[in-house]
């Protein structure tokens, strides 16, 4: 199975479900969402949730068979274990602004910083200008002070996948 490239998830070769656009609304104690769902460029449906602490759920459009959509879910894995319907969508939202992400950094000739803490959790941790050799990677590990967490492992996005800023990953 293929896996996603800035979340682990791992997703049957078809159909291949994504998001499409997501709009979240920063509010003082909660930041709810809304995400369009789409298979081969039709919609399918979208991912809400409300901010409260609440799972995210699957709002299905007209005509789309919600069965489809839960045995795709039954199929996907993170780390080898079966995931929920509401971490599935999580996941897919969060892989989509990631992206989103990498393309607005890309067009300034920046890429994200990511940690990834020895328990394997991450956390996107800052920008820096797109380094273009394993001299630019030490000095701006060195520079940065990095990594932030204890033991964790400092990654930028090269254009294609998650590599170690320094060169090898922390022990």
């Amino acid at each position: 199975m293929p896996t996603l490239p800035h979340t682990g998830l791992q997703t049957p070769d078809q159909p291949r479900y994504e998001v499409t656009s997501c709009q979240e609304l920063v509010l003082l104690r909660a930041t709810p969402f809304l995400a369009t769902l789409s298979c081969g460029g039709r919609k399918i449906g979208s991912a809400q949730n409300y901010g409260d602490g609440y799972d995210t759920e699957f709002v299905p459009h007209d005509g789309f068979d919600v069965a489809d959509f839960a045995r795709f879910a039954d199929a996907c894995r993170r780390d080898g274990r079966t995931i929920s319907l509401s971490l599935l969508l999580d996941l897919l939202i969060e892989e989509f602004n990631v992206g989103r992400s990498l393309r607005a950094h890309a067009l300034q000739g920046r890429t994200l910083l990511r940690e990834v803490a020895p328990d394997g959790t991450v956390a996107i941790s800052g920008t820096i200008p797109m380094p273009a050799t394993a001299d630019d990677r030490r000095r701006a590990h060195a520079a940065l002070g990095l990594p932030l967490a204890t033991g964790a492992a400092t990654q930028f996005w090269n254009g294609t996948c998650w590599e170690h800023l320094a060169g090898t990953p922390a022990a």
